[in-house]
């Protein structure tokens, strides 16, 4: 492994430095350097295809954890074209899982400018050759307001539920919960929102099935909550 880069992990919420990460201290003017890759609004929905629709009902996520980086590459294979690359640290949603390697969901590859003929698989388990486990299962801790102008915060998990608030494009939020495809806010979102305790606060995440996209998708913590982090 290569241990001259950074990696995001100190960014997001509650990620400890694993085994692949260097464990070495980084000077605070090198952590300035690596940019924060924040999730970018979605005027509209992605087209899903045929070949590119999700094979889990509810929304899943990869660490990478990996250093510096894994391939993207075109297809399932070693063999296959690179067409980007992931960073150690990154949380990206992904559609599918096949033998060893999940395939990016179509907003992921969007984002990264992968075009429409491409598919975007990555590695996952690289144990067949000597590489270990690249990416592993996650949950994220926060989200980014991705839907515009803005989306409903529902007192229960339910499209049919009543919105009990509003959260504009671009807010973040910290999860206390993700289940079923939906996001419950922590108390300090329920309380910035003036959301009554004895009422639910509950977010969808992906909207593909009323023709809305993604409406949430993981992010980064705020700024007022990196600085903890990259100092610890």
């Amino acid at each position: 492994m290569t241990a001259g880069r950074q990696s995001r992990f100190g960014q997001w919420a509650g990620v400890p430095v694993s085994q692949g990460d260097s464990g070495k201290s980084v000077p605070d003017e090198e952590k300035n350097k690596v940019p924060v890759k924040r999730p970018q609004p979605r005027p509209r929905p992605i087209k899903q295809d045929g070949g590119s629709r999700r094979a889990f009902a509810s929304p899943r996520w990869i660490r990478v954890v990996f250093q510096p980086r894994v391939a993207v590459r075109k297809h399932a294979s070693l063999t296959a074209p690179t067409v980007t690359f992931l960073d150690a640290g990154e949380v990206v949603e992904i559609a599918e899982v096949k033998a060893g390697w999940v395939r990016l969901a179509d907003e992921e590859k969007d984002d990264r400018d992968v075009s429409d003929d491409c598919q975007a698989w990555v590695l996952q388990d690289g144990k067949e050759v000597s590489l270990g486990v690249l990416c592993e299962d996650w949950e994220p801790r926060w989200f980014c307001v991705v839907h515009e102008p803005q989306v409903a915060v529902r007192k229960k998990p339910s499209l049919q539920a009543h919105p009990v608030a509003f959260l504009k494009t671009g807010e973040i939020i910290e999860a206390a919960e993700v289940s079923q495809g939906w996001v419950r806010l922590s108390d300090a979102d329920r309380k910035r929102l003036d959301v009554s305790e004895d009422c639910g606060a509950w977010v969808l995440i992906n909207g593909h099935e009323k023709g809305l996209g993604r409406l949430l998708a993981a992010s980064p913590p705020p700024p007022e909550q990196l600085a903890p982090l990259e100092e610890a």
